[in-house]
């Protein structure tokens, strides 16, 4: 695991909720695609959470991976969400518009 970067996740009454913490960049997909692989796969879960208040960064990857996500998520019948989104990375998904993509928590 990059000492940089981590992500995990917990499921509450069909709520998954994947934490990331530190710089989510393009060297970071494989260990977020594992975690995100195993939410996905979980029937149970019908919405997924996005916890970015521990996210320092993200790139235009990190971006791209997020989408797939969404992608991924929609055709299981579940939903997406980001919360605690602050500073740039905030600004970062404003600027790519995700808010039109993602509901976006406070």
């Amino acid at each position: 695991m990059d000492a940089d970067f981590n992500v995990h996740y917990t499921v509450t009454d069909g709520v998954a909720v994947l934490a990331l913490q530190g710089r989510f960049d393009f060297s970071q997909y494989s260990l977020f695609k594992e975690e995100q692989s195993q939410v996905l796969e979980k029937p149970d879960v019908k919405k997924i959470v996005l916890d970015f208040g521990q996210l320092h960064y993200l790139d235009s990857a990190a971006l791209g991976v997020m989408l797939v996500l969404l992608d991924r998520a929609k055709e299981s019948g579940k939903t997406v969400s980001i919360r605690g989104a602050s500073g740039v990375v905030r600004e970062i998904l404003d600027v790519a518009h995700f808010d039109r993509m993602f509901e976006i928590e406070r």
